[in-house]
């Protein structure tokens, strides 16, 4: 009897140890091309988007930073699957670990279309991208907040909060013509 119950103790634990580990595993992302010519093709490591402000891929001893706020598009585009003989397509065992291609289109601080193009697990991509949206979100609406001392009466009255600003108008404006004298007319009749 006891070694009934190790035959299925050890089954269940072997079973249910490589789904766990699966799981578990960092996949790992590779650079595939682009623009950018500091990063080496076929470069491996991990992508970040933690930080508050930029994008990090981290690659070997090197890191590559975007700004969020240079980032203008992403797109995930399916990778190749695998194939027997280069025609009928064998399917995936683990789907959620399919590879795809994340491209991430960016402005550099000179004005310069850039891409960067990752292989990453499905999985992956769609957390980096929507990391990435919601990023972009964050520092639009931070961007866009006003100053909590700005009020929409500003431009039509004048307060002691905005005086100067209302004393460097009246100051830029150009005094009116004086007017002719007015005459009067006398006569008797």
């Amino acid at each position: 009897m006891p070694s009934i119950r190790q035959v299925l103790v050890s089954t269940v634990v072997f079973a249910m140890l490589p789904t766990t580990l699966l799981k578990g595993a960092s996949s790992v992302v590779e650079y595939i091309g682009g623009t950018v010519k500091s990063i080496p093709l076929n470069a491996s490591g991990s992508i970040s988007v933690s930080d508050a402000k930029e994008l990090r891929f981290i690659y070997g001893q090197s890191v590559y930073k975007i700004p969020f706020s240079q980032i203008t598009g992403t797109n995930v585009v399916q990778g190749e699957g695998r194939h027997i003989l280069g025609k009928i397509p064998v399917p995936s065992m683990f789907p959620g670990r399919k590879k795809q291609t994340l491209a991430i289109n960016y402005k550099d601080a000179a004005g310069a279309n850039g891409t960067l193009n990752f292989e990453l697990t499905a999985s992956e991509a769609t957390t980096v991208r929507e990391g990435i949206e919601e990023k972009q979100v964050v520092a639009q609406s931070a961007a866009t907040q006003q100053d909590p001392q700005d009020w929409w009466g500003d431009k039509y009255w004048k307060t002691k909060h905005n005086q100067a600003m209302h004393d460097a108008v009246t100051v830029g404006i150009a005094p009116a013509a004086p007017a002719a004298p007015a005459t009067v007319a006398s006569g008797t009749k």
